[in-house]
């Protein structure tokens, strides 16, 4: 890990902390402002029809995102939204009641004239309690109100209900934001300062939810409206363009949705190949993430984990793939859907071009080699690859002449038997992370292109159902055979093999520790704290030694001590310590210094972690070579109710001291950064032959 790639992982933490810092000032800063947003867009959403497009679950939620960070406050924001809750409710109800026999010539229900008689059925259907159901239920809340106004509700009764209703859902979605902001400061202490990536991440899914599905209905609309003289303009003359739209827009077709659908899925499998990609060029985090995550998952492959992945793994081998490709090709040519047979040929023929074009650009070797046999695909990331390209594009086949709640059924099921098996292929060590996401996104990616020139042209005569069936009973005459055969050859192949590199004291002391990692790597592919000890041997004698010092094992992780987080006056001795990777790799020895000349809201966290080299001793004895880090840490009060313990960086200050108080230790300086290293071992493993007392001290 170079100089180079720590600067750029410490810019980009500096450039997301600063983000989340300008997010959390603002708030605070202009709080009225944010809190007089909550009351106005909870109140729209019960505005009629308009309400359907107003954001304002997601804004409360937002919001109640930043409690934890102090910039806004718990029950003001409650009692804002509670307000706008209730007014947004009561005005429509009021203008129902007032205008109850000429409510539907009114803008916005002039509009919409089926709006008011499906929330009629609505209200029958629950009566009163349909005003409480609503307001957890959205589209419906945007209607309901007008619709008891006009079906003549007592006043009271409604107020009623409307205020009951009110009061639980502001709290609820607010301190579920909360949750959601407590829980990313937790994350941020872990990994970093990545609160405004995660935090933008969840906003941004939820929004994509909420929206996705209103503007799809909307687009759809949209198009229907212009289908018409869309369609005279394809009929008035000649050319492929205005055949290819005199197609798709001919009314006897249904395929409008699935066209919109189809683009979006191609849009969205081309942004997450080409952000792989990019990553994988520039060498960004995701490379470094990959040996990350293949590190983490080792310790948990075996047992049932182990028998499932193989399985998935196994079943979507490229031997599995090609024999369902080649039995529903026939079955395509003997319907006479010669179409669909092309494009499965395609698709098997584009993934394989694919993933062989990708290996002899980036020459990616994976982290383990592929057992004789398991794949005929001879490059990483082709089975997976082929596989979503052939099942995505049977997908659209099958499903070009089933309903909306089939084919998104069928969609899904294809999406998860993707998904397991690029879980199941990295648990394995099969490949890289980013390489299955880079398959899988052009895998999608292309049965989406081939979707589109597919539902393009004429319909063909597929049983769909038929198809859906003959598909997975090949996989399963195919695949049950693979796995069950090859069963014991693939535990016994993918069982956890440790890669390790032996050096001597000497190489160590000369020049070997300088070779080993500057910083700790966290599972994002981010490096955070600076490694600034290395120990051979067990650490049953540090631990030893640190407690003379003072030093004491943290707090462990029971429901009590977790309490702590809440405890109004909480002691850093007991706080439990977060948990915290180096390379996937899990702590080996945590330590906990609090008193001892530091404020009393400061501890010291010391946290060592194996790495894979071994340091022979004179006497020819192989020790483990641990390496670690010192950090310094304040709890900080984040909510009325929260404490955090955020993290002030690594120290080195207090090295001398340890250095002093272990009989076999040395102090260095690192070259790389400058930064003060200690060298030291436990005296029962011989670590005095290769650090002698008399050669301790620091040296430059």
């Amino acid at each position: 890990m170079g100089t180079g790639d720590n600067h750029k992982q410490r810019s980009r933490r500096d450039l997301l902390g600063h983000l989340s810092d300008t997010i959390v000032h603002a708030a605070r800063t202009h709080a009225l402002l944010a809190y007089g947003l909550a009351f106005v867009l909870t109140a729209a959403e019960a505005f009629p029809v308009i309400g359907a497009l107003v954001p304002g679950t997601a804004i409360v939620v937002g919001l109640g995102a930043l409690v934890p960070t102090g910039a806004l406050h718990f029950w003001p924001l409650v009692a804002w939204s509670t307000g706008g809750a209730i007014v947004g409710d009561g005005l429509p109800f009021w203008f129902g009641s007032r205008f109850r026999d000429r409510a539907t010539e009114l803008w916005p229900l002039n509009l919409h004239p089926g709006l008011l008689p499906k929330g009629q059925a609505f209200f029958e259907r629950h009566g009163g309690a349909a005003v409480i159901i609503a307001r957890f239920t959205p589209g419906v809340r945007a209607v309901l109100p007008i619709v008891a106004g006009v079906s003549g509700m007592m006043p009271l009764r409604f107020y009623v209900l409307d205020v009951v209703s009110a009061v639980i859902w502001a709290p609820a979605h607010v301190a579920a934001g909360v949750l959601v902001g407590a829980s990313l400061a937790i994350l941020g202490v872990m990994a970093g300062r990545l609160e405004a990536l995660l935090v933008g991440s969840i906003v941004g899914l939820v929004f994509l939810l909420w929206l996705v599905p209103r503007l799809l209905r909307s687009v759809i609309n949209w198009l229907e409206t212009r289908r018409r003289p869309a369609l005279a303009w394809a009929r008035a003359g000649k050319g492929r363009i205005r055949s290819a739209v005199a197609s798709i827009l001919d009314p006897a077709r249904t395929e409008l949705s699935g066209l919109i659908t189809l683009a979006g899925a191609l849009a969205g499998s081309l942004w997450l190949l080409l952000g792989v990609l990019q990553d994988l060029i520039a060498g960004d985090p995701l490379v470094y993430a990959d040996h990350a995550i293949l590190h983490f998952l080792e310790p948990y492959r075996s047992g049932i984990p182990m028998e499932v992945a193989v399985a998935f793994s196994r079943l979507g081998s490229g031997a599995v793939t090609l024999a369902v490709v080649a039995v529903t090709l026939v079955w395509l040519d003997r319907q006479s859907a010669w179409r669909g047979a092309a494009y499965g040929i395609a698709a098997v023929i584009g993934a394989s071009l694919f993933t062989a074009g990708l290996d002899l650009t980036l020459h990616r070797a994976p982290p383990s080699p592929i057992a004789p046999g398991w794949s005929l695909m001879p490059f990483p990331g082709g089975d997976l690859a082929t596989s979503c390209a052939v099942y995505g594009i049977l997908t659209v086949i099958a499903g070009r002449r089933l309903g909306a709640r089939p084919r998104l059924a069928l969609m899904t099921a294809t999406a998860l038997f993707a998904g397991l098996q690029l879980v199941s292929r990295v648990y394995l060590g099969l490949d890289w992370f980013s390489s299955e996401l880079a398959a899988l996104g052009f895998g999608f990616a292309w049965a989406a292109g081939l979707g589109l020139a597919y539902v393009a042209r004429p319909v063909e005569p597929v049983a769909s159902w038929r198809l859906v069936a003959i598909t997975a009973a090949t996989l399963a005459i195919a695949g049950t055979p693979a796995v069950a055969f090859n069963r014991n050859a693939d535990l016994a192949h993918h069982e956890v093999r440790r890669r390790s590199s032996i050096m001597t004291c000497r190489d160590w002391l000369q020049h070997g520790w300088q070779n080993l990692p500057a910083r700790s790597l966290g599972m994002l592919g981010s490096f955070s704290g600076m490694l600034t000890i290395q120990w051979i041997g067990p650490v049953g004698g540090l631990r030893h030694d640190l407690a003379q010092l003072g030093w004491q094992p943290p707090a462990p992780w029971t429901f009590r001590n977790a309490l702590g987080f809440l405890a109004p006056r909480a002691t850093p001795a007991a706080i439990p310590v977060l948990p915290r990777w180096d390379d996937g790799r899990r702590v080996d020895l945590a330590m906990v210094l609090a008193g001892h000349g530091l404020a009393a809201d400061q501890r010291l966290v010391l946290r060592l972690w194996k790495t894979s080299v071994s340091v022979i001793t004179p006497t020819g004895r192989a020790q483990t070579l641990r390496i670690g880090e010192i950090e310094m840490q304040r709890l900080q009060r984040m909510f009325s109710t929260l404490t955090v313990p955020v993290s002030e960086g690594s120290t080195t200050a207090v090295l001398p001291r340890l250095a002093a108080a272990l009989p076999s230790s040395r102090l260095v300086t690192r070259a790389a950064d400058g930064a003060t290293v200690l060298l030291a071992g436990d005296r029962a493993v011989d670590a005095e032959e290769c650090l002698p007392p008399s050669q301790k001290g620091a040296e430059r």
